[in-house]
């Protein structure tokens, strides 16, 4: 994939994360994919690591289930060959809380083949 492809790829992967299209993001993870929430799992109950496309999908599935998001908007956009960089900001709505709250975020994402196989977020774990 070139630039262009990889920066069409991540703005199709959001678009979906905010939609909770799961066949979408299905698609985008490769079998082997990765996705870590960056964070310590003794302080927020958020941080978490996947591996394997159906662990992702798991995680991704609560993920969706209990974040409502709007207002997203992708700041900034890096890429640098099979890599992207991207910082967000996306009005969160918590659905265990009913809290809402504006928040950026940082994602680093490698692509193979034309699938993610790394993603890692790192957010305000203190949000969960």
């Amino acid at each position: 994939m070139d630039r262009s492809e990889i920066e069409a790829f991540v703005r199709k992967l959001y678009a979906a994360r905010v939609d909770g299209d799961m066949d979408a993001l299905s698609r985008a993870f490769a079998e082997n994919a990765v996705f870590q929430i960056a964070g310590s799992p003794e302080y927020s109950m958020l941080a978490s690591l996947a591996e394997g496309q159906e662990t992702v999908m798991s995680l991704m599935r609560t993920i969706v289930d209990m974040f409502s998001l709007s207002d997203v908007a992708i700041l900034d956009l890096l890429v640098d060959d099979n890599k992207a960089a991207v910082r967000w900001r996306a009005t969160v709505h918590v659905m265990t809380t009913g809290q809402t709250v504006t928040t950026e975020i940082a994602a680093f994402i490698e692509i193979a083949d034309g699938k993610v196989v790394s993603l890692i977020e790192f957010v305000d774990t203190a949000l969960a």
